[in-house]
């Protein structure tokens, strides 16, 4: 019982009652940041399966779920004890100038999608005081690979993170990430005793999708045996230390791509250096925990739509035609992708034994970043070049009419979502995308139409996983979801 003598009994939230679909971890990971008990399951048992949650609730906060779509089914089995409660994540997302939109953004997708909020911080909050109060750091692409101290002219970050980590902080790495949380150069966290083939000059591997194999384990829950997961040149391990887990090899090239970045991963470096090798580490011991991704999970099918679109799509619209290509694009599941199930898994391998920690909820920022957004929007819209008349001209107005068709009813959600008094610790990461972003787009040049299309979408699911994750808690706090004993 709680606090008030209401009665809470376990429920099943399962992965497959929701067509795996990701509202699973967003209210897995919104009952845990408001202290329900929340446990995952570590195998198949009582009619769940392995990644599947246990939720403590009363009976009336299982029926606002209800309103929500959330399906529970009654736990009556005991409760296996191999699933302790979850940790809720206190998470940082490093985004300073080495970290950049959209190159941060990406995992703001994701952990916006998850239900994960997070704190932006560069590398000077990382060198003060800001790891004092998180127990989780995701460190996306970017040039974290340089170390953060000298990245971001930010001395002390290095070091206040190498600390952090040994007390028992946690942390998620993508490509640059996985670099810095690796071992071989002196500025990096030797989290995992492991150093890549190309320690600085990295970009001698390439872009493209490619297939990692997944062999059973925690990051493996849910997921086929192989997932297409975006990569831009992150670390190839030929060697590892024995004490570090491999949860993922690559397996085979899918897409050469050059979309932001013109390297294509080629067919043949792609035999000689990565096939068979390492491309995921699970990495624990006294330099700390932490997951190394070395391709793109949180990039997901958003990159994997635009490097098709450049390539698979220009390639196949002669042969097969407008209607196909663009069924093919319209199909991209930019806010649901499947990698995005390793990030969670990630998130909850490293939670199972995560210290609690709580990040502060944010001051009263901006009231307007709706309309900043939308304006924004628009005007990249606007400033698009015009397209030809053939199907490609065609395909390119249609994902351009998609985008613009999401902006006004994305805005009008944040902006309700703005005005809720339950935005807390949500607020500094729409302020902080309010700023990067059109700051971003009106400096930059050189993109071409694929990149710009793929940005423009990313800010406007931003916006839809933002609002989601605020009308959720709206629902929550309607109903006794307390924490229990």
């Amino acid at each position: 019982m709680d606090a008030r003598g209401h009665k809470a009994a376990p429920f099943l939230l399962g992965w497959r009652a929701h067509g795996d679909g990701f509202d699973t971890a967003l209210v897995a990971n919104r009952l845990s940041a408001r202290g329900v008990a929340v446990r995952r399951l570590a195998s198949d048992s009582g009619g769940g399966e392995t990644g599947d949650y246990i939720v403590e609730l009363e009976t009336a906060a299982q029926t606002a779920l209800g309103r929500l779509g959330v399906r529970l089914a009654p736990w009556d089995a005991p409760i296996p004890a191999d699933a302790p409660a979850l940790t809720a994540p206190a998470t940082l997302l490093f985004a300073g100038t080495a970290s950049k939109f959209p190159y941060y953004a990406y995992y703001s997708l994701t952990l916006l999608r998850l239900g994960i909020p997070y704190l932006p911080v560069d590398g000077k909050a990382l060198a003060g005081d800001a790891l004092d109060s998180a127990n989780l750091v995701i460190l996306p692409g970017g040039f974290s690979t340089w170390g953060i101290d000298k990245a971001e002219d930010a001395p002390g970050a290095d070091r206040r993170m190498r600390d952090f980590l040994a007390e028992g902080g946690t942390a998620i790495g993508s490509c640059g990430g996985a670099f810095y949380l690796s071992a071989g150069r002196p500025d990096w966290t030797g989290t995992a005793r492991a150093k890549p083939l190309y320690t600085h000059e990295y970009l001698q591997s390439g872009v493209g999708v490619v297939a990692v194999d997944l062999p059973p384990g925690p990051l493996a829950a849910g997921c086929p045996p192989t997932m297409e997961i975006p990569y831009y040149h992150g670390p190839v391990y030929d060697r590892i230390d024995e004490g570090l887990v491999v949860a993922g090899r690559f397996h085979a090239l899918t897409l050469p791509g050059g979309l932001a970045i013109d390297n294509p991963l080629t067919h043949e470096k792609f035999q000689r250096d990565m096939a068979g090798q390492p491309a995921i580490l699970l990495a624990a011991g006294n330099r700390g925990r932490a997951v190394l991704f070395s391709p793109h999970p949180e990039m997901g099918d958003l990159i994997r739509k635009y490097i098709a679109l450049d390539g698979y799509v220009r390639h196949y619209l002669p042969i097969r035609g407008y209607g196909t290509m663009r069924d093919t694009l319209r199909f991209y599941r930019t806010s649901d992708a499947p990698s995005f199930r390793l990030v969670q898994n990630a998130v909850d391998h490293l939670m199972a034994t995560a210290r609690p920690a709580r990040l502060a909820d944010a001051a009263a920022g901006r009231s307007d970043n709706a309309t900043m957004l939308k304006k924004a929007c628009r005007a990249e819209l606007a400033a698009l070049p015009a397209f030809g008349a053939d199907d490609e001209g065609r395909l390119l107005r249609s994902l351009v009419d998609d985008i613009a068709a999401r902006i006004a009813p994305a805005a009008a959600r944040v902006a309700a979502a703005e005005a809720s008094p339950l935005g807390g610790a949500m607020r500094a990461s729409l302020d902080h995308i309010a700023l990067t972003a059109p700051a971003h787009w009106r400096e930059a040049t050189g993109r071409s139409v694929s990149q710009r299309l793929m940005e423009l979408e990313l800010v406007v699911a931003l916006m839809e996983c933002w609002a989601r994750i605020v009308e959720v808690d709206e629902v929550l706090a309607q109903a006794p979801v307390q924490a229990v004993a």
